[in-house]
């Protein structure tokens, strides 16, 4: 059976005449007349009784009643396509442990009373997670890929400098501190390599944290970010002012990425934002360490 000849149908018999169904219907009357012949054609009989206002027959009746139910299932069809997805389940974000800290658990609780059927989980890890693989749902990196079917967009840019205790003085032969293990070849700390590359360090760190940490106890001077030296209270340091013939370290893009496949789930999806969210809201004027994008 064709649904739109039952659903005119239908209209006919509530409104009472063909003119006031068309008009309900968004169709025009020659539209209701045809859609009328073709089910009376199949059922052999007379539905209706054309007078104002219209009147059933008895197959029309028996007709009318099967279809209503019909029209109420179509309607809460029409009303859950319509409804809010659910955003229920779980959602893995990996990033490294700096930005878990210092970003991401300050806008948890606003996750948390937004979607409260939604379980998430932080893997704060410097390795790269593979998406493809499922280890995790999205993740936050410093290299946008490209390869694979995955979808990047750029959440922020973070700005690095060259910083010491306040109390340090400007001294060309500071000790510097640096990364390693599986931060030791991320951009900052191949520049550090270079920038004193006649010392070694005093002192190597697997943490950006306790790196900073470091610094602040006057062990040194390092490459940090902004955002987190400022939260420390470190002063920067002009790289020329040290006899450094460097240029200033360059700002990084921080990218959400996410497995197309995954891109339109409605938990997903909920993350994706709430991340767009946070970094926007821990964004502070350009120059001062973080850019949201």
């Amino acid at each position: 059976m064709r649904w739109d000849l039952l659903r005119t149908f239908e209209a006919v018999a509530r409104h009472g005449s063909l003119t006031a169904a068309a008009e309900a219907l968004g169709v025009s009357q020659s539209t209701v007349s045809r859609h009328l012949a073709r089910l009376e054609a199949e059922a052999g009989a007379p539905l209706l009784v054309r007078d104002t206002p219209v009147d059933l027959t008895p197959r029309g009746a028996a007709v009318l009643a099967a279809v209503r139910p019909m029209l109420d299932g179509a309607l809460a069809a029409r009303a859950a396509l319509d409804a809010p997805p659910a955003v229920r389940g779980s959602v893995t974000v990996t990033a490294v442990g700096e930005l878990v800290r210092w970003v991401l658990v300050d806008g948890l609780p606003r996750l948390c009373a937004r979607w409260p059927d939604l379980r998430l989980r932080l893997l704060a890890d410097n390795h790269v997670a593979s998406l493809a693989a499922g280890e995790a749902d999205i993740a936050l990196r410093f290299a946008r890929p490209t390869a694979g079917e995955l979808f990047a967009r750029r959440l922020a840019t973070i700005e690095y400098g060259l910083f010491a205790a306040p109390e340090a003085p400007p001294d060309p032969g500071a000790p510097w501190l640096g990364l390693t293990g599986s931060l030791a070849d991320i951009p900052e700390q191949r520049l550090a390599e270079r920038m004193f590359a006649d010392r070694p360090p005093r002192l190597l760190l697997e943490d950006v944290e306790a790196l900073g940490r470091a610094v602040a106890a006057g062990l040194g001077i390092a490459i940090l970010p902004r955002a987190f030296a400022a939260g420390l209270d470190l002063t920067e340091r002009d790289p020329a002012a040290l006899g450094l013939d460097l240029p200033a370290v360059p700002a990084r893009d921080l990218w959400l990425v996410v497995h197309r496949a995954r891109r339109a789930l409605p938990p997903v999806r909920a993350v994706m934002d709430w991340l767009v969210e946070v970094f926007a809201a821990a964004a502070v004027a350009p120059g001062d360490g973080i850019s949201a994008r």
